[in-house]
């Protein structure tokens, strides 16, 4: 009966985990209407972090996705270093340097933890599980109790906005949510796909 239990626990325990590994999803975008033919190109792709090596990563693998499209893009940080919130002098000194003709964008938003509780639970086993044929008789049920447990995760948001560099207007906007991100290179690619994607499907890149 102990080894049945052990075996239930751990393939509850897998599916736990499993639930809360790193996910990400757009949760709104939005995409001049007059601008769905702009087709970016010679894209400076920015972002703002405080971090060096977060600052690098995501910058470098938006330039790798949108390289596989073959869509010239640079990253900020060879052109300005790093410069967690470069000012508008700076940024055009670097549109100016690398002959940008769109900037993109992306900053966090938010980046909070939320706690969720889950109620103990009694689940109940035919004996005859553990008994073998005979052991329905009588219709014998064995209890196995789930104690109650807490489920902590982070939800990291962000902004990212695609900007024309002729008129300096707003193109392409969204924001995007990540839970429970590792700030490992494929959470940056999980998220930084999913954006390209919404601005294929905006028509704003091809």
């Amino acid at each position: 009966m102990k080894n049945v239990i052990l075996a239930l626990f751990s393939i509850a325990l897998v599916l736990m985990l499993a639930g809360c590994g790193p996910k990400a999803k757009i949760t709104s975008s939005w995409v001049d209407p007059s601008q769905k033919s702009y087709a970016a190109n010679d894209i400076l792709v920015l972002g703002m972090s405080r971090s060096e090596p977060v600052l690098k990563l995501w910058e470098n693998v938006f330039v790798d996705l949108f390289t596989k499209t073959d869509i010239r893009t640079m990253a900020s940080y060879k052109v300005i270093g790093n410069v967690p919130d470069p000012d508008r002098e700076i940024i055009e000194a670097a549109i100016k340097k690398t002959g940008a003709s769109s900037v993109l964008i992306t900053h966090m938003v938010d980046s909070k933890s939320e706690t969720q509780t889950y109620p103990g639970s009694v689940h109940f086993l035919p004996g005859g599980f553990y008994g073998g044929m005979y052991g329905y008789y009588g219709h014998t049920y064995q209890a196995v109790y789930t104690p109650p447990s807490n489920l902590t995760r982070t939800v990291v948001r962000l902004e990212t906005n695609l900007y024309d560099v002729a008129t300096a207007g707003l193109i392409w906007s969204a924001q995007s949510e990540a839970i429970n991100p590792k700030l490992l290179r494929t959470d940056f690619e999980r998220i930084a796909g999913l954006l390209l994607a919404d601005m294929k499907k905006n028509g704003v890149v091809r």
